[in-house]
């Protein structure tokens, strides 16, 4: 087996201290000139620099809102209101009465044929002037009836309206009431009148009749 040893001449060995001697000069050479360039690097940046930059960022101002459940309320507040509006109470242009009439001759009894007459006819001459009839109570010493008329209506006006047509009515088909009650009226004077769309109470219709 063959061995080889390396052995450096003088020369040689001074020719490798040269160029370590020249890589560590160059090394140490270079390090501070990396440290000046960084510190450089890092104090590069001038204080009017660093103050235009904090004004370019900064952050913006924001005015202060309500809340939004405040915002809720205030919304559900209005809706509140509209709904109010839209459930407060309809005005009414009608009003009712309760209307009551009496025969003019206390044996001229409201019976027979004519109990089916007379709400017709008081039906027709509602109809006829724009009034609503709500219900009707025929006894044989009066006639008694439930009527919506316009705010503007009068009371004497309607009740006069009523008993005229009806007395014509009346006389012209049931002839026998017309051997007694020599007028064209076959209604006694005088008429009663309530507002509201209860029927007066029978106490209220005899208390009437008899001062009659």
């Amino acid at each position: 087996m063959n061995s080889f040893e390396y052995v450096t001449t003088d020369t040689e060995q001074g020719t490798l201290e040269q160029k370590e001697t020249q890589t560590t000069l160059r090394v140490s050479l270079s390090v501070p000139d990396l440290e000046t360039k960084f510190e450089e690097q890092i104090t590069m940046p001038p204080p009017a620099a660093e103050m235009d930059l904090e004004e370019r960022v900064a952050p913006p101002v924001f005015t202060p809102q309500a809340p939004i459940e405040e915002a809720g309320r205030s919304l559900g507040a209005g809706d509140g209101e509209a709904a109010q509006l839209g459930a407060m109470p309809q005005i009414s242009y009608e009003l009712s009465y309760s209307c009551l009439l009496i025969p003019r001759f206390s044996d001229h009894y409201l019976s027979g044929d004519i109990t089916e007459d007379l709400p017709r006819w008081l039906q027709e001459i509602c109809i006829s002037y724009g009034w609503r009839l709500g219900a009707i109570v025929i006894r044989p010493g009066y006639l008694q009836w439930i009527i919506t008329v316009p705010l503007t209506a009068n009371p004497a006006q309607f009740m006069r309206t009523t008993r005229q047509l009806t007395s014509q009515k009346i006389l012209d088909e049931y002839p026998r009431f017309r051997r007694k009650n020599l007028s064209s009226d076959f209604w006694a004077p005088g008429f009663s009148v309530a507002p509201g769309c209860q029927f007066q109470s029978e106490e209220n219709v005899r208390n009437w009749v008899a001062g009659q």
